[in-house]
């Protein structure tokens, strides 16, 4: 008598927590694998995986099963959930997930009310930049430790080519010579000043990051240059100096009230001085996910918006002379950074915590993906103050 064939074995059901996330993403823009917490590996989507999301805990899952980008992003930062393979592949399944974290976006705007805007600016500030500085260096690059975008003329430079390029435009389209007087508005690490003080430019800083005092301070006396550095908001800073020119490089996204800014630009440039901006951009005042506003960039910080600023430098003295479109060059640059930091990965976690290391790893491959997918767009501007002498 023959024995019946033996029945295939069919998979365990799926745990009830990563059910509505599989069933979701069940025709995901990419295909990658998720692995649950006791070892089993899901495969979703057709073709080979790009990347895979693993759920270490019961928690992972929880968040997994909100389809909620914030609670995707708390989980990662608390080592609940791990990425691997493409680091920018994930970002495509984020506009398939919602984002409502209304007490988070509710607060953004009450406390500049309650407290007011500059020590809403100098909390913000704080919480982003006053780390030691080796945490930035640690992903930006060495030699030109520029916290904004280069200039890229291939997409095979070297961030420090590209960033030179950038400070060369900046320099010559400024008009700077040597003996001239300019102001940098967020002087960070100091590559713009290093790049203004060795063609002779008198350099002065206004920063409210007193960490960021404190490093230019050593670097200063480290090269010999007689940097001027103020510890102020920029907004609040009272001042009757007249500057050849104001570089506001990767900062203008602090300062999103654009009338006082420009207000205060126009007031301390010299007539036919000028300024220069660059930001990352978007259509929307104030559009940040989630992430963004808990564990990057709070207050109410915003992309810059051009039609909004463009409105607002309309009805001042100053006229836009150049304006050029880098989105390609600050994805590029945000690539290389985000490389740079896993590169540094053990050595930043021994230093500064897992904590530090996964939200900042998070905020870099999250914003290099929205400047390849042009949801995020990024500006390098000159504004020349037209006042009469």
């Amino acid at each position: 008598m023959t024995a019946p064939a033996a029945e295939s074995a069919s998979p365990p059901p799926l745990p009830a927590l990563a059910r509505a996330f599989v069933e979701r993403f069940a025709q995901p823009p990419v295909p990658f694998e998720l692995d649950l917490p006791q070892g089993r590996r899901i495969a979703i989507g057709r073709g080979t995986p790009q990347f895979r999301i693993v759920a270490r805990n019961s928690r992972g899952l929880r968040a997994l099963s909100t389809l909620d980008a914030g609670r995707f992003g708390d989980a990662y930062v608390a080592g609940d959930l791990d990425l691997e393979g493409d680091m920018l592949a994930p970002f495509a399944l984020r506009g398939s997930m919602g984002d409502a974290h209304p007490l988070l976006a509710i607060w953004r705007f009450v406390e500049p009310m309650l407290v007011g805007q500059v020590r809403t600016n100098r909390r913000a500030i704080a919480r982003h930049y006053d780390i030691d500085p080796a945490f930035f260096l640690a992903f930006l690059d060495p030699d030109v430790p520029c916290y904004t975008q280069g200039v890229y003329a291939s997409d095979d430079e070297s961030l420090a080519t590209a960033t030179r390029r950038k400070l060369a435009w900046c320099f010559d389209q400024c008009g700077l010579e040597a003996g001239d007087r300019m102001l940098e508005v967020g002087p960070g690490w100091g590559a713009w000043f290093e790049y203004a003080s060795q063609r002779g430019v008198h350099c002065t800083g206004i920063t409210n990051s007193p960490v960021s005092i404190g490093y230019l301070t050593q670097r200063a006396r480290s090269l010999g240059h007689d940097w001027t550095l103020i510890e102020d908001d920029f907004l609040h800073h009272r001042s009757h100096e007249k500057y050849d020119a104001i570089v506001i490089m990767g900062v203008i996204e602090h300062l999103p009230q654009y009338e006082r800014v420009l207000a205060k630009v126009a007031s301390m440039l010299r007539p036919g001085g000028t300024l220069f901006v660059d930001a990352s951009a978007c259509t929307r005042k104030y559009q940040l996910s989630s992430y963004m506003v808990k564990y990057i960039y709070g207050g109410n910080h915003s992309f810059l918006v051009l039609h909004e600023f463009l409105a607002a430098l309309a009805r001042t003295p100053l006229e836009l002379m150049a304006l050029e479109n880098d989105r390609h060059s600050y994805f590029l640059t945000f690539r290389q950074w985000a490389m740079n930091f896993d590169a540094h990965r053990d050595a930043v976690i021994e230093r500064f915590g897992e904590f530090d290391y996964r939200r900042f790893r998070l905020y870099l491959w999250g914003a290099a993906y929205e400047f390849a997918s042009r949801s995020l767009d990024s500006y390098r501007m000159i504004i020349r103050n037209t006042a009469s002498p």
